[in-house]
């Protein structure tokens, strides 16, 4: 899947949830409950995370992808 479909929410406690968004036609967010993928301590994990749902191919430094925290609280 592509990284787009996904986002990390950071919680005030410093957990880290990462949710699937389901998109429209269009390809915003569609409005809804969204999926969660998994629920993470540390960003590092989060973000190793997100690397192996996007699938296989090219993980070298210029392909490292980071994406922001949304913090909730």
């Amino acid at each position: 899947m592509e990284l787009s479909n996904y986002e990390i929410i950071r919680y005030p406690s410093g957990q880290l949830v990462i949710t699937r968004l389901d998109r429209t036609v269009s390809g915003t967010p569609s409005p809804g409950p969204r999926d969660v993928v998994g629920v993470f301590s540390n960003e590092q994990d989060a973000q190793s995370a997100l690397v192996r749902l996007a699938g296989p191919g090219p993980r070298g430094p210029a392909d490292a992808l980071a994406l922001p925290a949304i913090s909730r609280g």
